[in-house]
């Protein structure tokens, strides 16, 4: 397996792969929200014609609130697409790169927890990796004595699973002591870079043009 590339490589290979759908997701943005736009009218209309039979303050009440609460709504459509978007993107880049890649991200959070586990026996549980594979990468990467590892089934990721992302594929280690446990799955280190590079990914996904 290649050296271990570094954190800011990936940042800038993921960033690259999105800039490549940036006008084909940037027209899609730009069609769902003009009929998100478009259903305004109508929304309205249905507003008052459920209100008719009410008196004209209730009825001038009730159509302020619903103007009111479509802004709110909106933002909240573009958060939830921008966010999606740009998941979309990370999860074609982990696909186009293959298995490998997706394991030599996994050992590089392992290599950078080996401080934390100490020299105190672990225990493993593998998900979407089989057991050879998993000792391979701890037998690289930690010195630790190994005394076990279980493949387990992705709902030990489901706490920490990203909305959208769909490569649940990591290992969980702990010390036998129970002292310490170290998540080293693809959901964190998609969190990462969510954390770090979020409006950065999303401004060159949409060629620098957030929809507004």
């Amino acid at each position: 397996m290649e050296e271990l590339r570094s954190t800011d490589v990936l940042d800038r290979e993921i960033l690259a792969d999105a800039k490549k759908k940036a006008e084909k997701i940037l027209s899609r943005a730009d069609d769902v929200c003009s009929e998100l736009l478009g259903g305004v009218g109508a929304r309205l209309d249905e507003a008052k014609k459920k209100a008719k039979s009410e008196s004209d303050s209730a009825l001038d009440l009730f159509t302020k609130n619903i103007s009111a609460s479509l802004p709110l709504e909106r933002e909240r459509y573009l958060v939830s697409y921008i966010h999606g978007s740009v998941v979309d993107a990370i999860n074609s880049y982990f696909e186009n790169a293959g298995e490998e890649r997706q394991l030599q991200v996994i050992e590089g959070l392992l290599k950078r927890s080996a401080d934390a586990l100490g020299s105190e026996p672990l225990e493993v549980s593998a998900v979407g990796i089989d057991k050879s594979t998993a000792a391979s990468i701890l037998s690289r990467t930690v010195a630790n004595t190994v005394e076990s590892i279980v493949v387990s089934d992705e709902v030990v990721l489901s706490d920490e699973a990203v909305d959208g992302f769909k490569f649940r594929k990591g290992l969980v280690v702990s010390t036998v002591d129970g002292k310490v446990t170290c998540r080293l799955t693809l959901d964190q280190k998609v969190r990462e870079i969510l954390d770090s590079h979020s409006y950065e990914l999303a401004s060159s996904l949409f060629a620098g043009r957030i929809p507004e």
